[in-house]
C-alpha cells in the first residue's frame, strides 16, 4: 500500500478504512498513487483510487471520503458520484449498522475504519457490519467551518464569492457572526484544503463543488436545529404565491422555491425563513400551529441578497440543502435541478 499524506485528514480516514477492511475481509488492498492531497493543494482535487486484490482479480474503485450519519448524506455522496467514469465507494471513518443497510438498499458500495464494508462487484461480494468503533477512532477535534456559526460564514462565502477577500467584518455582517468566527473558520477551511490563499490573487476555493456538497451535508443536521423552526398549517396549499413574503422579510425555501425556480412539479410543503419575529407573517397569512403542517417557519440566518426566485426565495444552496434532507425521492430529482441549473456553473 502507498503511503497517504500523513497531515490529510482525508486520506488519514481512508488509510485507516483500508487497513480495517484488509483485516476484516481478508482482502489486499492497494491505493493507486493518484496523489489526492498534492492535487487538493494546487487546486486540482481528484478522488484516491484504490483496488481490491480479491481471487487473483483487481477491482478498481474511486473513494468518496465523507463522515456520514445520516440517510440525506448518502443521497449526496451518490448525486456527485454517479456521473464518476469508474465505479466508486464510500469510505467513512464510521458508518453503523442501520446505515450500513440504508448504504445497500441505495447501492453505495463502503468501507470505514471499524472494518464494516459492503462491496458488490462481479466476482466480489462483502457486506460485514455491526463492527464497533475503536476508540482510538473518535472523532477529532471540532471543526470551526462545520459549527453552526461556522456554517453561517462558509454559506456566505459559498453564495457570495467575492466575499472571499473582503474585510473579515464585511463577511462577519454578511453571514450574521462576531468577528472572531470568520478568522477560525477561514483557518479551518485552508487547513482542510478547501481554500488557497495566495499574496498576489488572494483566497480561491480549490474545488467549490466539493465544498458545496459537504455544506448541505452537514447544514441539517449541525445548522438547522439551530434555527428554531415551527410547524404550521395554511388555509390553502399554494397560501405562499398571494402571501406578501417581503413584508414579513421572508424567504421561500424548499419544495416550493423549487417550483418558483423550475416549475418541474407543484409544491406540497413550503418552507419559510422569516427575520426577526413571524407573528405578523403567521396572522397575515392565517397559518395555524400544527406539527404536521405542510408549512415550516426557520429562522433566516444571513444578511445579503439571495437574488433568485424575482426576490422570493432563498439562496439556491440552502434550496438544494432543504430538499436533499427531505425523504421524498422526488424532491432529490428536484435538488438535483437547482443544482444542475443554479449551481453546478457558479463562479469561483
Amino acid at each position: 500500500m502507498n503511503k497517504t499524506h500523513a497531515n490529510d485528514p482525508a486520506d488519514r480516514i481512508l488509510a485507516a478504512a483500508m487497513e480495517a477492511v484488509a483485516r476484516t475481509a481478508a482482502l489486499k488492498i492497494e491505493k493507486e498513487p493518484a496523489q489526492a492531497a498534492a492535487d487538493r493543494a494546487r487546486g486540482q482535487a481528484r478522488n484516491p483510487v484504490v483496488a481490491f486484490v480479491h481471487e487473483g482479480r483487481k477491482f478498481r474503485y474511486a473513494a468518496e471520503i465523507r463522515t456520514i450519519d445520516r440517510a440525506a448524506g448518502l443521497g449526496i455522496v451518490k448525486a456527485r458520484m454517479e456521473k464518476c467514469a469508474q465505479p466508486w465507494l464510500l469510505a467513512a471513518p464510521y458508518i453503523t449498522a442501520e446505515m450500513a443497510d440504508q448504504c445497500r438498499a441505495m447501492g453505495v458500495q463502503f468501507i470505514d475504519a471499524a472494518g464494516n464494508a459492503y462491496l458488490k462487484a462481479r466476482g466480489l461480494h462483502i457486506y460485514i457490519t455491526g463492527r464497533k468503533r475503536a476508540l482510538k477512532d473518535a472523532p477529532a477535534a471540532k471543526d470551526r467551518a462545520t459549527t453552526a456559526t461556522g456554517m453561517r460564514v462558509v454559506f456566505a462565502l459559498l453564495c457570495r464569492p467575492e466575499l472571499l477577500n473582503a474585510p473579515y467584518r464585511d463577511i462577519a455582517a454578511a453571514a450574521g457572526v462576531a468577528l472572531g468566527t470568520v478568522g477560525w473558520a477561514l483557518f479551518a477551511l485552508q487547513d482542510r484544503g478547501h481554500l488557497l490563499a495566495d499574496k498576489l490573487r488572494g483566497r480561491g476555493f480549490t474545488d467549490k463543488k466539493r465544498l458545496t456538497e459537504e455544506w448541505a451535508l452537514n447544514y441539517p443536521v449541525r445548522l438547522r436545529p439551530r434555527l428554531g423552526a415551527r410547524r404550521f398549517q395554511a388555509p390553502r396549499p399554494d397560501w405562499w404565491k398571494t402571501a406578501r413574503l417581503e413584508k414579513n422579510a421572508a424567504l421561500l425555501g424548499g419544495e416550493a422555491a423549487g417550483e418558483l425556480l423550475t416549475d418541474y412539479r407543484k409544491a406540497g410543503e413550503a418552507v419559510v425563513y422569516a427575520a426577526g419575529d413571524p407573528t405578523r407573517l403567521i396572522i397575515d397569512n392565517r397559518l395555524k400551529a400544527d406539527p404536521a403542517g405542510a408549512v415550516e417557519i426557520l429562522e433566516k440566518f444571513w444578511n445579503f441578497d439571495a437574488g433568485t426566485g424575482g426576490g422570493k426565495t432563498v439562496p439556491p444552496l440552502l434550496v438544494y440543502a432543504d430538499l436533499m434532507a427531505a425523504r421524498d425521492p422526488r424532491d432529490h430529482e428536484l435538488a438535483k435541478l437547482i443544482y444542475e441549473r443554479y449551481l453546478a456553473n457558479a463562479e469561483d
